[in-house]
């Protein structure tokens, strides 16, 4: 469970980041292979008790870097997505993040 180190990482970055201030969203981006509901429930763990623990979140997926062992062409997605141009097979040449906080909206709650 390295997500639950990755969370609280990205928790402690966002909390030292924002200070005192209040924000009233968070954006956080989870990668392909990562599951939503193990981050979710990390995210919890790692915020409790702090302002941001009962922010909203808005939940990007993430996209691995891809190349076409075909044509070469480079595309997003999962490890397992044909190539948009041919069909063929991807290589990941760049992973996505498991876990990053994309934004966070600043304003009263």
């Amino acid at each position: 469970m390295h997500e639950r180190g990755l969370v609280s990482k990205a928790a402690a970055e966002l909390a030292s980041r924002i200070g005192d201030r209040q924000v009233d969203s968070i954006t956080l981006s989870i990668g392909p292979d990562t599951q939503r509901e193990v981050v979710e429930d990390a995210w919890r763990s790692a915020t409790a008790g702090t302002p941001i623990a009962d922010t909203p979140i808005e939940w990007v997926s993430g996209a691995h870097e891809l190349v076409c062992l075909d044509c070469g062409a480079s595309y997003r997605g999962r490890k397992l997505t044909p190539c948009a141009r041919c069909g063929g097979n991807g290589l990941i040449v760049e992973a996505a993040p498991e876990v990053v906080v994309m934004d966070a909206g600043e304003g009263v709650r």
